[in-house]
């Protein structure tokens, strides 16, 4: 599951998604283990989480993204 979670995060990129829609889009329980995968992904380098608008909802609360990597200047 963290996987393909993973996957759609990166390709909603940079939009932001909560875990509602993750769970809906995937077809997956939104549950504990859900939750605990996102929140596995945000301590990865390039995710976040943070209280935004969800890029497929549009509903305003915690979500998860991508980060675009900053280029040296």
């Amino acid at each position: 599951m963290l996987e393909t979670s993973r996957r759609l995060v990166e390709r909603l990129s940079p939009s932001p998604v909560c875990a509602a829609c993750v769970g809906r889009h995937l077809n997956l329980p939104i549950d504990d283990a859900l939750h605990a995968d996102l929140g596995e992904l945000t301590v990865e380098r390039d995710f976040a989480s943070q209280r935004d608008a969800c890029g497929l909802c549009g509903g305003h609360g915690p979500v998860i993204l991508k980060q675009r990597r900053q280029s040296a200047a």
